[in-house]
């Protein structure tokens, strides 16, 4: 009896050592990624910062401001003058944006490198998009480059040539052999009739389609793409949803270009919404979602104005509070890397928005209510 439990403590210790060496290996490279990281997040522009920019009484007193951070050096070349060039500040915003990715890809562990990867790839997106409107709305081709974001995949001259076509079709040359080739192409004859949306909302609906199935499909790291990324589906559905119902947009119209499957919200949901009378009903239809509440606190400030800004707002700030929950939960794990990207990108859509906003004159109080808050985690 002695020898045989002397053999079961033995296998039992070795168990353990091997579980906590695998695990080890697994969560080491993560240490590394999250300690970077936490770096970065020491250097971002706190709430009370951004809250100074919007009271602050030009836009050249903002760059000042912006000196000591890491957009610095990327903003060195840009005039300190009376009338700042908005547009060559955004331009030197999105370049530190795909600089930062490109860092991010370089240290994220191998396990989770592809769907980070596929992640940021919005940006590719974000830019075809951003073409498909200047070639819809005539934009000359040498204004087009000042709009777009440099991809941290894709070498400039590459985006050069896009920012070059004339036409759909055109662009269509250049794109030929890409996943976008297809959804533009089906896409062309919707546009006819319905304008804009009927491309964009299309590659959205490809792009998150297949992002959704890849998370999915992985085991490592599921969990965690999962929450965040089912989050952002649901979102852009929602968004999607709304803003076409208030548009007084045919059931059958917008249904065509809702992302499936999504998340939370079930086939039966999305279609309710979408015959819903009004966007106050539609809302009523997912109210014992976890995106009732974040809706219900929006919705008097949609019927006092009619603008969806602050529904999309509130959803956007729920995107943050969730990608911070899960990066302090699940801190050895991909989280802090989507947290960052996310927090990321709303720094500098904030920064745009108050330099926007204050070139245009509009009062401080007004600019507040526009940023995107991070919000309070109570643990």
């Amino acid at each position: 009896m002695n020898t045989l439990a002397l053999m079961i403590v033995s296998a039992l210790i070795t168990i353990f050592f091997v579980f906590v060496i695998t695990h080890a290996r697994r969560t080491i490279p993560y240490v590394y990624c999250s300690a970077k990281i936490s770096a970065w997040e020491a250097r971002s522009i706190p709430e009370a910062r951004l809250l100074e920019f919007a009271d602050a009484a030009r836009v050249v007193n903002i760059l000042s401001g912006l000196d000591d951070t890491d957009y610095g050096p990327h903003l060195v070349d840009v005039p300190r003058v009376e009338e700042v060039d908005v547009v060559a500040v955004e331009r030197a915003l999105k370049a530190s944006l795909s600089v930062r990715y490109q860092e991010l890809l370089q240290m994220v562990p191998k396990e989770g490198r592809g769907a980070i990867a596929r992640l940021i790839q919005r940006i590719d997106l974000w830019n075809l998009k951003t073409l498909l409107a200047a070639i819809h709305n005539k934009v000359p081709k040498e204004e087009r480059m000042r709009e777009m974001i440099p991809s941290p995949t894709s070498p400039p001259s590459r985006l050069e040539l896009l920012a070059a076509a004339e036409s759909f079709e055109e662009l269509l040359k250049y794109i030929e052999g890409t996943e976008y080739f297809d959804v533009i192409s089906a896409a062309l004859e919707d546009y006819k009739k319905r304008g804009l949306i009927a491309l964009t909302s299309a590659l959205d609906k490809h792009y998150y389609s297949s992002l959704w199935t890849e998370v999915l499909r992985k085991k490592a790291q599921r969990s965690v793409l999962r929450a965040v990324v089912g989050y952002e589906i649901d979102a852009v559905n929602i968004k999607l949803i709304l803003r076409l119902k208030k548009e007084g947009i045919p059931p059958d119209e917008i249904d065509k270009y809702v992302i499936r499957p999504s998340c939370e919200l079930s086939d039966e949901m999305l279609r309710s919404m979408i015959l819903a009378d009004d966007v106050p009903s539609s809302i009523d239809v997912i109210s014992h979602t976890s995106y009732g509440p974040i809706l219900s606190g929006a919705l008097p400030q949609f019927e006092a104005t009619g603008s969806l800004l602050a529904m999309e707002k509130a959803l956007d700030e729920g995107q943050l509070k969730i990608c911070k929950w899960m990066s302090i939960v699940k801190l050895l794990s991909l989280a802090p890397v989507l947290a960052h990207v996310y927090a990321k990108e709303a720094e500098i859509r904030n920064l745009r928005t108050i330099m926007r906003l204050k070139v245009d004159k509009v009062e401080p109080e007004k600019i507040k209510e526009m940023l995107v808050r991070v919000p309070k985690i109570e643990l």
